[in-house]
Order: C-alpha cells, then structure tokens, then sequence
C-alpha cells in the first residue's frame, strides 16, 4: 500500500490507535466506532493484508508454531464492551495469515453475573480475561482451567517474552501454572501513568513559577485562586471503591522518600501496609501519612481543592479538564494515557498552545525528588488469561498467544499491519510513515488499532513507542508517549514483590480487613475535611487505636507472611 493512500485513508477517520501500554482496570478502552467507520476500515484492511511485502513475521519465527484456531474469549470487567474481531485490521490480518479467529462474549456490563451463570451453566468461554486472585483460584480449584506447563517446552518462546520469575509467581497452590499475564513487564524498567498535570495557559499567565515542593505548589494554588477564581486550583482523579481517596495516595506519595500510594490503600490488589525492615506495619504510624493527611486537610480548608472532591465521578471530572477548569491535577487513575490525554488533545485541537503538561511529582522539603513514587508498577502486569477446559483446543490457543506477546505479535496487533501508519521497519521499530505524522488526533484516539491485545508486553511495546517517537516532528510526537518516558515511568515504584496481598474474602483475615477499609473509608473524609491540624492528629490517633482493635496486627502479620514468600519465589 502507498504511504499516500494511507493517509488519505487516514484523514478520512478510516483507521486508528490509542491503547496504551500498563493499562489501567478502571479504564474503558473500548472503542466507539460509527457503522461507516466500520465499513470503510474493513476495505483499508482487504487492501493492506493483500498487498505483497507487507508481512512483518519471519516465517520461521513464532508464527510458524500457531496453530489455526477459533476460539472465544470473555473480558470479566462491567466497562469493556467488544467490537467483533473483524473491525480491527490486525484482526483481519491474523485470521488471514495465521488462521486464527477470536470471538468476544459481552458481558453487558454486569460480568460478575455472566461468568456466575457460565459457571452455573457449564457453558464457559474458551478463553477468560480477568484479574489475578479468588476468581481464577475458584476456577482453578472446580477443574475449570488448563494447566499450561505442558505447553511451556514446546514454547520456549515464551518464557523468554515473560519471565521465569514472573510465571513463578503466578503459580497455584498445587504448583501448575494455570494464568499467564498481560500487560506484564520483563526487565527493570518502570511503567506507570500516574502524574500531575499543569494548564498550560493559566501556569505561563502566572509566570511560570518554581512548582516541585509543597510549599511552592500552594503558593501557585493560592495565587490562582486570586487571579482566576471560576478555576479549581488543584484537583483530584475520582475516590475508587469507596476508600480509595486518590488526594492521600498522590500527596502521600510526595510525603517521604520511597512512598507509593498503594502503601496506604486498602482496595483490592493494593498493599495497606508500609514497609518496615522485613515487616508491613500500620498505615497510621507512618510518618508520612500523619504529612499527606495535614497537607490534605489544609488544602480543603483554604479552599483550594474542590469540594466535592470526594464524590465527583470521573465523567465530571474529565468534562472540568477538557473544559481548562483545572490549574493542576493529580491521580494515579491512569491519568497520562487516560483522561489526561483525552483532555489535552481536545483543548490543544481548539488551540495549539493550550492544553495541559505532565510535570514531576511535587513532593514535601526534605523528601528525595528521585524517590517519590505516585505509579507503582508490577512485573506480573495487569490482569491475566486462563484457559477454560471447555476450550477443544487449548495448545492452538496458547501458540496463538505465544506468538500474540512475542515482538513479532506485539507490532502487529499493537502498531497495526504494515502498510497502514508504517511502511518499513528497522531495528524492530515500525517506522512512522506520513498517515501517522499526519495523524488527526482526535480519529486517532477514536479507533484504536490495540484492541484485544491481551497478551500486552509492556517492556516491547514501551520500548518501541520511545524509539518511534524519536523519529517524529515535534508537533507529531505522542503527548502520551512523551509524558512517559520523561516522567510518569522514572516515578513508578516496582511493586511485585507485594503481589497478592488480599486475604480470601471469607477467611478470619479478609473479614478483618474489609472491616479495616470501612473504617479507612471514614476516617480519610473526616481527615480531609477537619477544621484543625490538632483534629487530624487526633482523628489519625483514634484510628490508629481503633484498628488495633479490630485486629490490624493479625492481617499485618499474614500480608508480611505473603510478602517474604514472595521474596523467596523472585530470588528463586
């Protein structure tokens, strides 16, 4: 296909890219694609899979040991909603040239209850995408699931691409290894997209002043609020699960050298314990929490913040950013390749010098700039896939994924078929033809060419969009791309080492702490919204003595259990 046509293609809203890697549970990266947009995709996909020299697999490489396959695949989220296979011209692309076809199960925006009533049924998909923890367990312990070790010798490949030590760590009780994951990382190098974000317009009105410590950024806070009062000085991503408060975990992550807001969350897959030696011990005796909280509170009370900031949904606070009614925010909900960047292409494309900017974390004088984490990153990555024993072919399923999370995969479901935004490739980076310089942003977030890529790997995909961008003009970068390679990937804490840390529901521990992520879910408001310093003290030391009582110790001491053995399993 001439590079041309591609990008007549292009600017007609023909085709499209914005998934991004180390993505995030709570985003909805399904797309919203017109009928028309479907159709006229569909010919740009005949056009590119049949043009000759256009296949980017080494024939003797991974695609090779796929074996043709048709199978089905539910995503267990409320939020995901599927396009069929066929809209997306990587879909195309396999089934014509690696026989393979995937068919996706809505779950209609209830999961839970579909997979229940699968389950019930014994009509399970071929294929489940859902998080690491009780429900893959469950499945696990009825015989519902592959175990995948037989498939990793004749798949060498992919060992290679994940990890020993991360298929390792998701093993199951009995040993066998029934999970594998996406969106997992293979190396040392951070992934994350939480960050703070400034509006452009309004900090170079205000001259552009110093913003890196506490002290600076509610100075700037308070001289918004002087000069632009119709603003909200500084904002927050929304609560999450009812305790999640996003306002503690970013300030906190700024309050002491290596903090990371999953220290203090007590949500699902997070930590609600600070590393103390070799022991996890209470969120409300670290130091830095008694700083977060103060900082928090007198934010609230000068008037600083919004009020309503503890219960404002995320649509709300996405339409305050597109509509430049935020000086700064801040969130560890994706912020960088979510509604960030959704929000700064829609104001830069009424006005090219507005928008908004990712800048580094502030954090309190005296706290290492280096060592303040608002990401925390995983090896194991996101979520996982299990294969179901209702699948007829589980071994044709796992050489589709071995060469699906493969470099040779990732380019093609990733970065698209060549011929489309990439013409050649060299030293593994699809160069960036005119269709993809030329690219309308908006169209370009609109489509998104990375649908079902749930074998995601991070460190290729990361890699790959870092050398990419280095090709391109400045005004045809990636906002995204370049806010993480600058920022939000060097403030990201490696967290693996604090993988399942969630008690089962119905043990001694896990009653415990639901009832210790009640209390956590009204002592932060009460914090957060007290009219002293001395009642946050307060407030922080009766939680404190009310958690003991509950039983903190005891869950203190079964996550630390966890913890130590999770050192054992990395170190091998």
């Amino acid at each position: 296909m001439k590079t041309s046509k591609v990008s007549q293609l292009l600017l007609a809203g023909m085709l499209a890219s914005s998934l991004l890697a180390a993505c995030s549970g709570n985003d909805n990266n399904s797309p919203n694609s017109t009928k028309e947009a479907a159709n006229t995709n569909a010919n740009v996909q005949s056009e590119a899979t049949a043009a000759p020299g256009d296949s980017t697999v080494d024939a003797v490489g991974v695609a090779a040991k796929v074996k043709p396959v048709h199978f089905t695949t539910f995503v267990n989220y409320d939020w995901y909603t599927a396009p069929t296979w066929e809209e997306r011209p990587h879909g195309q692309w396999i089934t014509e040239n690696l026989k393979v076809t995937l068919t996706p199960v809505q779950s209609n925006g209830a999961a839970a209850q579909k997979l229940n009533s699968m389950i019930v049924s014994n009509e399970l998909p071929d294929v489940i995408v859902m998080d690491r923890g009780k429900d893959v367990e469950r499945l696990q312990k009825a015989g519902k699931l592959v175990a995948l070790d037989p498939y990793l010798d004749k798949y060498p490949e992919f060992i290679e691409a994940v990890g020993e030590e991360t298929l390792n760590m998701l093993r199951s009780g009995d040993g066998k290894l029934y999970q594998i994951p996406n969106w997992y990382i293979n190396g040392d190098n951070g992934n994350g997209n939480a960050g703070y974000l400034i509006e452009k317009k309004i900090y170079k009105t205000l001259g552009s002043p110093a913003l890196e410590t506490w002290d600076d950024l509610e100075a700037y806070l308070k001289l918004v609020k002087e000069k632009f009062p119709d603003i909200v000085p500084i904002d927050f991503g929304e609560t999450r699960d009812g305790a999640d408060v996003q306002m503690m975990g970013m300030l906190y992550s700024g309050a002491g050298d290596d903090r990371t807001p999953g220290f203090i969350s007590p949500g699902s897959g997070q930590i609600f314990g600070v590393p103390n030696g070799s022991e996890l011990t209470s969120v409300y005796k670290d130091p830095a929490f008694k700083e977060a909280a103060l900082y928090s509170s007198r934010l609230f009370r000068e008037g600083l913040t919004s009020q309503d900031l503890l219960t404002q949904t995320r649509d709300q606070v996405l339409e305050k950013l597109k509509t430049g009614k935020i000086a700064v925010f801040g969130a560890y909900d994706s912020v960088v390749e979510g509604i960030g960047r959704e929000a700064n292409n829609q104001m830069k494309a009424k006005d090219p010098e507005d928008g908004y900017e990712v800048i580094w974390p502030v954090h309190k004088d005296g706290v290492d700039k280096n060592k303040v984490y608002p990401s925390g990153f995983n090896t194991l990555g996101w979520n996982v896939n299990v294969i179901t024993t209702n699948a007829k072919d589980p071994e044709a399923i796992f050489s589709y994924m071995n060469w699906a999370t493969s470099p040779e995969g990732q380019q093609v479901i990733f970065f698209g078929p060549q011929g489309l935004f990439y013409d050649t490739v060299e030293n593994g980076v699809p160069i960036p033809n005119d269709a993809y310089i030329n690219r309308d942003l908006k169209k370009y977030d609109e489509l998104k060419i990375g649908e079902f890529n749930w074998n995601g790997n991070t460190s290729y995909v990361d890699a790959t969009k870092a050398q990419r961008e280095k090709l391109l003009p400045a005004e045809a970068q990636d906002w995204t791309t370049l806010g993480q390679a600058n920022i939000t990937f060097k403030t990201s804490k490696n967290v693996t080492e604090f993988s399942n840390l969630d008690p089962t529901p119905n043990s001694e521990e896990g009653i415990i702490l639901q009832r210790l992520k009640d209390q956590y879910a009204q002592v932060v408001p009460k914090i957060i919204f007290a009219k002293s310093d001395e009642e946050v003290n307060r407030l922080i030391e009766e939680a404190d003595k009310e958690a003991v009582k509950m039983g903190y110790d005891k869950v203190l001491k079964w996550k630390t259990d966890v913890w130590q053995n999770n050192l054992k399993k990395i170190k091998g």
